[in-house]
């Protein structure tokens, strides 16, 4: 019988199997963010302007599901490291738009390449037939998740 915790890899549920390989990621991600100073809350911020340089903080606020406050401290964590700064918009004073500096820019070139690499090494040994399906397999668990009922998928589903 599979079980959901055990030592066994061979006796480990699919479930569990999913587990692992979540926590293992994300605690590779986070130590390639702590190396550059950041943390995992800011990593979504960061992607939005580097695809959509200029973004108000309220439209950054309304895609990411989180409250204003919520992503203002993560800004404010972000200018102060010197990753990004505001400036009011030019045809409308109350709208705050948040930009990439020099220093962001490469942070963002950086944490791709590095992602890059991850993403590399966690498939090597496949074969292209492979990671086809196992991209179909992804798509289809994430397609059967909706029908689980319960509350929404976080805001980090990026």
């Amino acid at each position: 019988m599979l079980e959901l915790y055990s030592d066994k890899p061979e006796e480990k549920s699919m479930q569990s199997l999913y587990m692992d390989i979540n926590r293992h990621y994300a605690e590779k991600c986070f130590g390639q963010l702590r190396e550059l100073g950041l943390q995992p809350g800011q990593i979504p911020i960061i992607m939005i302007l580097s695809r959509s340089d200029g973004c108000s903080q309220r439209s950054m606020a309304e895609f990411l599901r989180n409250k204003p406050s919520t992503v203002n401290v993560s800004i404010q964590r972000l200018e102060k490291a010197g990753i990004v700064y505001r400036r009011r918009d030019e045809k409308d004073q109350r709208i705050m738009r948040v930009c990439l500096t020099e220093k962001g820019k490469e942070t963002v070139a950086v944490l791709s390449a590095r992602f890059h690499e991850m993403e590399e090494k966690m498939f090597e040994n496949f074969s292209e037939t492979e990671l086809c399906l196992l991209r179909r397999f992804f798509l289809q668990i994430l397609e059967n998740m909706e029908h689980i009922p319960g509350s929404p998928a976080g805001p980090c589903g990026l």
